[in-house]
């Protein structure tokens, strides 16, 4: 086992126990934002036609557009460190027991998702490409935090390359995601009609606009960083950093490739033309949205494994006190929920909310139901409806064993 990931006993016997309330706080950022992007608001107090949105609330889409998914796989990977030891990685029984709850952890997302479907009545839930990530990172656990980082990096500048590649010069290759064919079934019919999972997963692994070659990097990322002693100050510290350069150097290659390289100007040329295909200039693969599709972006995920790593830097320290504990509850408590809301919020969208546009004051209420609800929810059940039937599910199919010692 590496030095850099083995804790000794005596140090692990120190270690902290319990949740960490800045990564509930993350996950509940992460939460918002999608919401947002999912009711899209076209005005503040009354929906307005999308060529009339106003303009803060076209900037706001844009901040999170992809944003807050990001943040939200980088947490998966983290979550799955997490489950198998953080920074002393399990081994030996355990460790097959973690795999073990890790995949039917997978399933449940999977099912939840076609239950989400179903009762939406559209193929929107995306925790069916969570079930997909969760089965990815199972084999990966055992690997060095550098070497995840390093595979990241590296993952990170060809699958966006590969997108990119797809997109714009094999659109009728068979693995493609704009090649036409038969749609799968989506909802729990999917189930009972196995004809269609060839289809499904070639959704999973290339559809939803590359969504899991997009994700790869961030998860290995993400696994890295749960490999982290995250209660210790002096790692903090250099999360902080390392995000901050991070994000300093991707918005650097991203403004160096719109100027000095002329992708900038080559995208409005490919934009303003119409005859031919229209081919995206290969600097542009150097851009941050919105001026690239985020999965066709190098920079994007690096930034946002710097953004990252900002947040939770600055989260875990801020919620050590008390009084930032106390104020941050209802964000928290929303956080320990995300699965439950994330589930809920597409449901309402499709079946409560009407069609769209849709007005800011939708968006505020749905989030301050969720700001308000978590806490007494959490107070009176301590696990959300979804988390908790999870966690049954989980503990009944693979219950932990007993040993004769204690830790």
């Amino acid at each position: 086992m590496s030095h850099s990931t083995h804790v000794p006993p005596t140090v692990r016997s120190q270690l902290p126990q319990g949740r960490l309330p800045g990564l509930d706080a993350v996950r509940a950022l992460a939460i918002v934002g999608m919401v947002y992007m999912h009711v899209s608001p076209t005005g503040w107090l009354s929906p307005a036609p999308a060529r009339d949105k106003p303009a803060l609330l076209d900037w706001i889409e844009h901040a999170v557009s992809g944003r807050s998914m990001s943040l939200f796989v980088l947490m998966a990977g983290i979550s799955v460190a997490l489950m198998t030891g953080g920074p002393a990685p399990l081994d030996g029984d355990r460790l097959k027991a973690a795999r073990k709850r890790l995949a039917i952890r997978a399933a449940m997302l999977l099912l939840i998702s076609l239950c989400v479907d179903q009762l939406s009545g559209l193929n929107l839930s995306i925790l069916e490409f969570y079930a997909v990530w969760l089965l990815i990172l199972i084999p990966l656990v055992r690997l060095r935090p550098r070497t995840l980082l390093v595979t990241a990096g590296v993952t990170g500048v060809v699958l966006p390359v590969f997108c990119f590649v797809v997109l714009n010069y094999g659109s009728t290759w068979a693995i493609s995601p704009m090649n036409p064919g038969a749609e799968p079934a989506f909802g729990l019919a999917l189930l009972i009609q196995p004809q269609d999972w060839l289809a499904k997963l070639h959704h999973l692994l290339m559809g939803g606009g590359f969504q899991t070659p997009y994700a790869i990097p961030l998860l290995l990322a993400g696994l890295a960083i749960g490999r982290l002693d995250l209660r210790s100050p002096a790692v903090r510290r250099r999360m902080a950093v390392c995000g901050a350069l991070l994000v300093a150097a991707c918005w650097l290659v991203s403004w160096f490739a719109l100027g000095p390289l002329g992708a900038g100007r080559a995208l409005a040329a490919m934009m303003a033309s119409t005859s031919g295909p229209m081919t995206q200039p290969w600097a542009s693969v150097l851009t941050l949205p919105p001026d690239q599709l985020y999965a066709l972006s190098i920079p994007m995920a690096p930034m946002m494994t710097g953004a990252g790593l900002l947040l939770l830097a600055a989260l875990l320290t801020l919620l050590e006190r008390p009084g930032w504990r106390r104020a941050l509850r209802p964000l928290t408590a929303t956080g320990s929920l995300a699965l439950t809301w994330y589930a809920a919020h597409q449901i309402f969208i499709e079946r409560v909310a009407g069609d769209p546009p849709y007005a800011f004051t939708l968006y505020a209420g749905m989030v301050a139901v969720a700001l308000v609800f978590s806490p007494l929810w959490l107070r009176w059940a301590g696990r959300g409806p979804l988390e908790w039937l999870v966690h049954r599910v989980i503990v009944l199919a693979a219950p932990a064993r007993r040993t004769g010692r204690r830790s």
